[in-house]
Parts: C-alpha cells; structure tokens; sequence
C-alpha cells in the first residue's frame, strides 16, 4: 500500500481562458452528454480539449486501458492543461494505474476532478504522486445536467481560489467529539476493492468520507464490516458519509440503522447526511487536505485551502 507523502502539492487555481482537458477514465461516454458538459465549461470561461480516445468503446468500457492512461499521462505533462476533469465514473478507472508514471505526474501537479469510480484515481494521486485532488461532479455527468445553487458555488468557488474555507452542517450526529486530519475516501465499493492490493487507501490519521449509490443496506453492510475486520476503520480521525442514494431496503434495516449500530460506539467522531456524492446535491470535496469533524454539533469544515490562492489582479 502507498501510503500519502508527507508533503503534498497544491495546484494552481483556475482563471477564465485556462484550458480544461476532458478524459475517459471509467466507462463508455455518450457524445450527446459529453458534448453538454463540454458546452457548460465553455460557457463558464474556460477552453476546452477532449482526449482523443474519449469516445472509445471495449464493451462497457472507454476502450483500452492502456490507451486511457495515455490520456490522463499526457494532459498531465501538458504545461498549457490547467485542470483535468473525468467525463463519468462506471468501472476502469483502477486499470490505468499500472499505465502512469506516477513520478512525473507529480512533477506536473493540476487540477484533476471525479468520483464514484474515480474514487480509486483521485486517492491514488494524493498518496502516490503527493497532490491534491478533488471528489466532484464530472463533465458528462452533473455539469451536462446543469449545475446550479451551491453546487456550482463550492465547485467553482472552490476550483478557482475563491473559497478557501468552509463549514457543511451535516445531517446526523452518530458519535460526539472533534476530529481533524486530511480528508480520504469516496465510493464505498470501489473503496473496498482497493483493500490488499498496492492502491489500498491509507485511512489512518484521516477524515474519511463514504458515499454510495444503488447498493441494498445488505451490501453496504457487508462492506463496512470488510473495512473494519481489514483495520481500515481503527485509527480514523473522524467518519462523515455521504448519501447513499437508491440504497432503499425492505424496512426492516436500512442504511441509517447500520451505521447508527455499527458506530454509536466509535472513538472518533461520526456524522452522516453530508451532501456529497451520487444523490441531488453533490458538493466538490478536495482530498489530502485538513478537514474538522465536529460529531457533537455535526460539522465538517475543510480548515486549509485546496488549491494556490490565484494571483493579485
């Protein structure tokens, strides 16, 4: 397991006229969607460049893995990309990994913004290349949609320097106390995948998020057991989750009722109903910097900016 560098680099705040690159980590990309989601970065100030195999298809898949890779290796070295944005999550995103160079994309820290799948890529490139990263909406997904209200203000706010603090009420307070410690986590089930193989999420120390879509408490309940009995719930510094959406059961046990058992308990701090993740509201979230937990008063505040505050002028 790579375990988060010690000093880790924060990229440069975007300004109108950066050039965002687009990529297909994950699953096939709709041209219908991508080209919505290409229209809204436009429209918000910004050039546009898509990778050239974003349209690929293997299957389920954005084609090769290899060639996916290629991608993301590029636009990284690349010194006139400002940000990377994935087009959607799905599945794939974990087989790049072997394909990056790791050592310079950290010679090249930028922008890089997903979730769900992408959940595995974005820890990787806080605890193997020693940058921030943001768990957020992507391209052909949230931003074909339409993004409006706080949604857009945490992510371009945040994105471009001008919000370099916050404090999220959550819904539920679980377990009392205050926590701090640089934030990690994402999709559960791709989270748990990661366990016993070199790309395992480093949690120890951490504020950790968990969020999920379409799994029956069951599911959900069997993975969170899998991270506590792999240790990776022990040495926590605070617990938020996300929302579970289309997560529903029969009513006998839901997802509320698991976490509520299996952390009243906990002696860190845990809270849940943050809005981020697969539900309505999806807040950018930026991983690898501090975060407070505050159980008793349910709040999550990120406490260091994410980003090189933008120039004067």
């Amino acid at each position: 397991m790579w375990r988060t560098l010690s000093r880790l680099q924060k990229p440069a705040a975007l300004k109108r006229g950066d050039k965002i690159a687009v990529v297909a980590t994950s699953g096939k990309v709709e041209d219908e969607k991508l080209q919505a989601g290409v229209a809204a970065l436009r429209q918000a100030g910004f050039a546009v460049e898509t990778a050239e195999n974003i349209l690929a298809r293997k299957a389920y898949l954005a084609g090769e893995a290899k060639n996916r890779a290629a991608a993301v290796q590029a636009f990284f070295e690349r010194t006139d990309i400002a940000a990377i944005f994935a087009a959607r999550g799905g599945f794939g995103s974990i087989q790049m990994l072997p394909y990056l160079d790791a050592e310079k994309i950290r010679r090249h820290p930028k922008i890089f913004v997903g979730y769900s799948d992408l959940s595995i890529t974005i820890n990787w490139l806080v605890q193997r290349c020693g940058m921030v990263a943001f768990h957020g909406p992507m391209v052909a997904m949230e931003l074909a949609r339409g993004m409006s209200g706080r949604n857009a203000e945490f992510f371009w706010g945040t994105l471009r320097g001008e919000k370099q603090a916050w404090d999220i009420e959550v819904a539920e307070a679980i377990s009392s106390g205050v926590g701090e410690g640089e934030s990690c986590g994402g999709c559960l089930s791709t989270i748990v995948t990661t366990i016993g193989t070199r790309y395992e999420v480093d949690t120890a120390g951490k504020i950790l998020l968990l969020e999920d879509v379409a799994e029956k408490p069951y599911r959900i309940e069997r993975m969170l057991t899998h991270m506590k009995m792999a240790g990776k719930l022990d040495r926590l510094a605070g617990l938020v989750f996300g929302s579970f959406a289309y997560c529903e059961g029969d009513g006998e046990r839901e997802v509320g009722d698991i976490i509520r058992e299996m952390f009243r308990d906990a002696p860190y701090p845990v809270a849940t109903g943050l809005p981020v993740g697969h539900g309505e509201d999806n807040l950018i979230v930026p991983l690898g910097v501090r975060m407070r937990l505050d159980g008793g008063a349910g709040r999550l505040s990120l406490i260091e900016p994410p980003v090189k505050a933008p120039a004067a002028g």
